[in-house]
């Protein structure tokens, strides 16, 4: 099949796509549950790069986030959400579009100009994918007013972020909720009369971010003896080294220092939810409130070789936690069909009674989540791309049954996994004349045209 009929192939199945959406909304409106909560304000809390096992109530040994636990038993909770991407930038731009990164083109902080001679492009929404448009955009056209607060560094502003906010203000380079929560709080006392959408988000479990005052090591073994301190200076060294070399090379005593940083930091993030939660409480705003609390990808601590996030597709960077609370429901339920980033805007129109205009809902590839709330399992599958700093040029297909196929474009080398019986991802299946990593391999190509991978930059 040459490249052409394939475009053609893949324009027809976004057709069916669009189709399918209408036909969903059918399903969700005999559900019971579709407007279950019209014109309630919206509140998508997100925190990077938090892992799903950040969380208690997502197995974590630690009790780190009793705020989140507790929100939990008034929502749902998804146990197998996963990121369409594996780091801040790509991942945040298809939360707010509905659109997988090939379509938004926001792959990296800077664009490969067509002159080789000519310095690299900032990238930004407006120029990859002018005729794209945002959650918040079509909110404020069905009458919501829209704040946006980030940390800053991939969420600033320049790279489209503020599109169809109100508001939007963007911290310094990764900044935690505290940073934003006083601007985030005037804004909903300011509005607590209207119909609110209100984006919250921190990096505040990122390696870069150290929480004010500094690191207590609550959780770190006093025993431990190893070199590392849990400094930004030295998080941002290992990942350069693993960038660079593939493979860092760190102690069992050291990974479970770094682990214990990070618990220390998902705790202190717990206090700052409660801050929210308190505040849309006192105002009374919590019976008409919709609360969507998530991560845009997780974090890598060792499983794989290296630390941070970005240059692989394994689950510890895809697998992200997901709590919706929807006032009205009974909440209090663990959701385990398999769902994607890309989901959270269909939802969100299901659960307003709102359609969005043609346009938008061609461009969403997300499906409601809705159905899953009364036990239908979903059966979808899960596709995740990177080309994480013009060094690594990746995609994966992570099916409803479990599979992982993993391939890399550039040389072309394929991974694949059973998940069922290896979730850490340490036992490659893949051979050339597997039935399964065929039929993967086609689904795979199938879904999206390549990333188009060009040599590193070095950017």
């Amino acid at each position: 099949m040459n490249r052409w009929n394939v475009v053609k192939l893949i324009m027809f199945i976004a057709m069916l796509a669009a189709a399918g959406l209408v036909i969903r909304q059918v399903f969700v409106r005999r559900s019971g549950i579709e407007g279950q909560c019209k014109d309630c304000n919206i509140l998508l809390v997100v925190i990077d790069p938090l892992r799903a096992d950040a969380l208690s109530v997502y197995g974590n040994p630690r009790n780190t986030t009793p705020t989140l636990d507790a929100l939990a038993k008034k929502g749902y909770v998804f146990t197998r959400a996963f990121s369409v991407a594996p780091w801040t930038l790509p991942a945040a731009m298809s939360l707010m579009t509905g659109t997988y990164p090939s379509t938004h083109g926001i792959l990296n902080k800077e664009l490969i100009p067509d002159d080789p001679k000519k310095e690299f492009i900032p990238a930004r929404l407006s120029e990859t994918a002018p005729a794209l448009t945002t959650l918040a955009e079509n909110l404020k056209l069905m009458g919501y007013v829209t704040g946006g607060f980030a940390g800053g560094a991939a969420l600033s502003a320049s790279y489209g972020f503020d599109k169809g906010f109100d508001e939007y203000v963007s911290g310094d380079a990764f900044d935690g909720l505290l940073s934003v929560l006083p601007k985030a709080t005037e804004f909903i006392r300011k509005h607590r009369n209207e119909k609110m959408f209100l984006f919250i988000h921190g990096f505040d479990v990122h390696g870069q971010y150290i929480p004010q005052g500094g690191l207590d090591r609550r959780y770190v073994s006093a025993s431990y003896a190893g070199k590392l301190t849990g400094s930004a200076e030295e998080q941002k060294s290992l990942r350069e080294e693993g960038v660079k070399n593939g493979k860092i090379f760190l102690t069992g005593d050291d990974v479970s220092f770094l682990r214990s940083i990070y618990d220390e930091k998902a705790a202190r993030l717990d206090t700052s939810v409660r801050q929210i939660i308190s505040e849309i409480e006192s105002l009374q705003l919590s019976e008409k409130t919709i609360v969507i609390f998530t991560s845009n990808h997780g974090d890598e601590f060792y499983e794989h070789g290296r630390i941070d996030h970005g240059m692989t597709l394994f689950d510890e960077v895809l697998h992200i936690p997901l709590i919706l609370v929807v006032p009205g429901t009974p909440g209090n339920k663990k959701i385990s069909t398999q769902v994607r980033s890309i989901d959270i805007i269909p939802t969100i129109f299901s659960l307003i009674g709102k359609t969005p205009d043609p346009q938008f809902s061609m461009q969403l590839r997300g499906t409601t989540l809705v159905p899953a709330l009364t036990g239908k399992d979903l059966r979808l599958n899960v596709f995740a791309e990177t080309s994480y700093r013009y060094a690594t040029f990746q995609k994966a297909l992570r099916t409803y049954d479990q599979w992982k196929l993993i391939m890399d474009e550039e040389s072309q080398m394929k991974q694949l996994y059973n998940i069922n019986k290896d979730p850490k991802e340490t036992e490659d299946l893949f051979s050339g004349g597997s039935t399964k990593a065929s039929e993967l391999i086609d689904a795979l190509y199938i879904h999206g045209l390549s990333l188009q991978p060009t040599k590193s930059s070095g950017k």
